[in-house]
């Protein structure tokens, strides 16, 4: 049974994740161009899409850099272990 929460707590709740995503990755990635984070929540899994001028920098020798930023965020937010996504996206300028 699913939990009721009013639309006020899930826009608060909401934004509040987003913050502390976009401050954990600005101090983790400030170096990377990091510039933004979008986040795409589907009803199986939640999407973070980190938008990044040097995404080789993000990704990381084969893909470890951001394997771990996944572990961090599904252990800091709680999410279920391969219910998230985090991927790079590019920014052009």
């Amino acid at each position: 049974m699913a939990v009721q929460i009013s639309k006020k707590r899930k826009f608060v709740a909401d934004g509040i994740f987003k913050a502390e995503l976009n401050e954990f990755l600005t101090r983790e990635l400030a170096e990377d161009g990091y510039s933004g984070v979008e986040v795409r929540v589907t009803p199986t899994r939640t999407e973070i899409i980190i938008l990044a001028t040097r995404t080789q920098n993000v990704l990381g020798e084969k893909g470890r850099r951001i394997r771990e930023l996944t572990a961090v965020v599904q252990k800091r937010f709680g999410f279920p272990e391969g219910s998230v996504e985090v991927r790079d996206g590019w920014v052009i300028f």
